[in-house]
């Protein structure tokens, strides 16, 4: 609503409610206020209607969210205990199939599953011993492991051999076997509570979970569950005289078993699903109607460090029942504290937000009523006062014309300038590379004279010198060569920064090695690269000259006939970091910045001495290219040249 539609309503209930009737009778001053007290009312009431909607959508929307994410959960660990459990259909499937297994075809079939599924906790076959053929059926299994012999359920360990029973379900084979090797023997029968999982699973031919149990005879409290499948004989044939029940118990061959861990289950199943802010709790329905408690899973938005108390549940919950080997199993899902909380931040906008206007409308409505009988002086007013006002806009959008003039042709000398400026100094530059390489030129050809001037005199006079002489030759011919090197150096270092055209793809790793091969390190060093080098766009040349020089500087000046060189790089964001380190002499910090300045050396400027441009020629390329240069060193420790190179746009 505008404020020419608000001072239309004052002026039609103005109009409508005049302040006095025909008779001239003056009504009431509350008469003119009676419209704007019915739109206040009207805007509080929607205000109020707009944000009961809003927190019946907020609440509807979150409750959804947590009832799909807890069902997908459930879903996904119905899904992995399923899979777990499959694994006992295909042992009593084997033992249904094979008239024979050995103990190295049970281990061979179910490594895979237990590799797989880290919540088994035991994988075990229990075949039924008559007690007539027990003492052949102990002889048998002695012969892939001596140790066997039928005991009974508790103590585990002990020794304590089974009693007699008409029929004896002992644990011939167990997996994984280091870890449960004390369940081998154990007559299954001794334990009531097997004994009548075993009883279940025969009768109904179908696999049947017991309540929380531990074969080993360890606490009952660890919430593991066992899995029991029987598995028929093919001759189902029995004597009429032994009885319904025996005869059933006769057509069974053994027991397909398996030990599961539901905390191990329930973790794997959730382990590859995002952390969502939802408590499981897993409960087993017994036929008392009583809910055994069997694992509760807090989620990993909690840490590690929290444990889970009742009262911090949120309200929210969501209950699923699933049926594991044939038992119902019961999930309750509650949102963990400061997840799913219903934020209310938008309502209470609408609210405050609604009635803020509606205060904001009935205030300026009122002032409108208050004000009709000044309305026209104050239009006329505030007319003058426009005029005054475009007049001065007017003027100063003249001054900025004028401004905008006059900065253009600010700009465009400062252009003029700028260009005058570039283009003395292209040419400067130009002359000092005309005038580097003239005297590069001018200065080799005297070089030259003098190092063969040098050679003739030591042929000539070979046999009339004595060895001093001939050393003071040598001395003049190696500083004739290092003049020559630092003419050379001069040449190149000048030249830096004016080959930047020619960028490639680089691989440096092929870069490094070409120039290992082109040093010719001696046999008592080993240059090696560490890690994966990058392929980069730069100048294939000067980076050359950058590697080239540092590994020749670490060969030069490493003090020993024998040492190790290492060449890495690092990721540093956008650039790459080179290090190229060396376990030679080192130096002292003192010389650390000197090293990188022209004609500077810590070695005898003598015989083969080197020139001091190598390093500052490094330098210099790399911060040409963006790039920086240190040193890390100490003496008798090594030395390390870090320096880096911007990564391409591409990269």
């Amino acid at each position: 609503m505008t404020l020419r539609n608000m001072s239309e309503i004052a002026r039609s209930a103005l109009q409508a409610h005049p302040p006095a009737d025909d008779a001239g009778v003056l009504r009431p001053l509350w008469w003119a206020y009676v419209p704007v007290v019915l739109l206040a009312l009207l805007g509080v009431s929607i205000a109020i209607f707009l944000f009961a909607q809003s927190v019946d959508s907020v609440k509807s929307e979150v409750e959804i969210k947590f009832r799909e994410a807890s069902h997908d959960r459930i879903l996904v660990v119905h899904r992995e205990i399923s899979a777990a459990l499959a694994i006992t259909q295909d042992i009593a499937s084997l033992f249904g199939a094979s008239k024979v297994v050995s103990r190295r075809d049970f281990r061979k079939f179910v490594g895979p599953s237990l590799q797989r599924f880290p919540g088994i906790r035991a994988l075990m076959w229990a075949p039924v011993v008559p007690s007539a053929e027990r003492a052949g059926f102990v002889t048998r299994a002695r012969g892939s492991y001596p140790p066997f012999k039928i005991r009974e359920f508790e103590p585990v360990g002990k020794g304590v051999e089974s009693g007699d029973r008409p029929y004896h379900y002992p644990v011939l084979y167990v997996q994984p076997f280091t870890s449960n090797k004390a369940i081998l023997g154990i007559d299954l029968a001794s334990d009531p509570m097997v004994s009548k999982l075993l009883q279940a699973a025969e009768l109904a031919q179908t696999p049947q979970v017991s309540s929380a149990i531990s074969l080993d005879g360890g606490d009952a409290a660890a919430k593991d569950f066992v899995v029991a499948i029987a598995v028929s004989t093919e001759d189902e044939s029995a004597e009429e005289d032994q009885g319904p029940l025996v005869a059933h118990v006769a057509a069974v061959r053994g027991f397909a078993l398996g030990a599961f861990g539901i905390r191990d289950i329930v973790e794997q199943g959730l382990l590859n699903t995002r952390p969502g802010g939802i408590d499981l709790h897993f409960y087993r329905d017994d036929t008392d109607g009583v809910a055994q408690p069997l694992y509760t899973h807090l989620s990993r938005l909690r840490g590690d460090s929290v444990s889970y108390k009742a009262e911090e549940n949120t309200g929210l919950t969501y209950s699923e029942h699933i049926t594991v080997g044939g038992e119902r199993w019961r999930v309750v899902c509650n949102a963990a504290p400061s997840r799913f909380d219903i934020d209310l931040f938008t309502s209470w906008i609408i609210l405050f937000g609604g009635i803020a206007f509606t205060a904001l409308l009935t205030v300026y409505l009122a002032t409108i009523v208050g004000r009709t009988r000044r309305v026209r002086l104050e239009v006329a007013d505030r007319t003058a006062q426009l005029r005054e006002a475009v007049a001065a806009l007017n003027r100063e959008v003249v001054e900025r014309k004028s401004a905008e003039h006059q900065l253009q042709s600010l700009n465009e000398q400062l252009e003029q300038h700028i260009a005058r400026r570039t283009a003395e100094a292209e040419r400067r530059a130009q002359y000092l590379e005309q005038f580097a390489y003239v005297t590069s030129h001018d200065l080799k050809a005297p070089l030259r004279a003098v190092s063969n001037l040098a050679q003739w005199i030591e042929e000539d006079l070979n046999k009339k010198l004595d060895d001093n002489s001939r050393e003071q030759l040598s001395l003049l011919r190696d500083r004739v060569r290092r003049m020559h090197d630092l003419i050379e150096g001069l040449l190149e270092y000048s030249r830096v920064g004016k080959t930047g055209a020619n960028e490639e793809m680089v691989d440096t790793r092929e870069l490094i090695e070409e120039t290992i091969d082109s040093l010719l390190p001696p046999k008592g060093f080993k240059i090696r690269i560490r890690g994966e080098m990058p392929t980069l766009r730069a100048d294939r040349l000067q980076l050359g000259q950058v590697f080239a020089n540092l590994l020749s500087n670490s060969l030069k000046h490493h003090g020993g006939e024998k040492g190790k060189i290492r060449v890495a790089v690092e990721n540093a964001g956008a650039q790459y970091q080179f290090s190229i380190c060396d376990d030679g002499e080192g130096m002292a910090p003192e010389y650390h910045d000197k090293v990188f300045l022209m004609f500077q050396t810590l070695g005898s400027s003598d015989m083969g001495g080197s020139t001091g441009i190598g390093l500052a020629l490094v330098k210099k390329i790399v911060e040409e290219h963006g790039g920086k240069i240190r040193l890390e060193s100490a003496v008798g420790e090594g030395t390390c040249v870090f320096f880096t190179w911007p990564k391409g746009p591409s990269e």
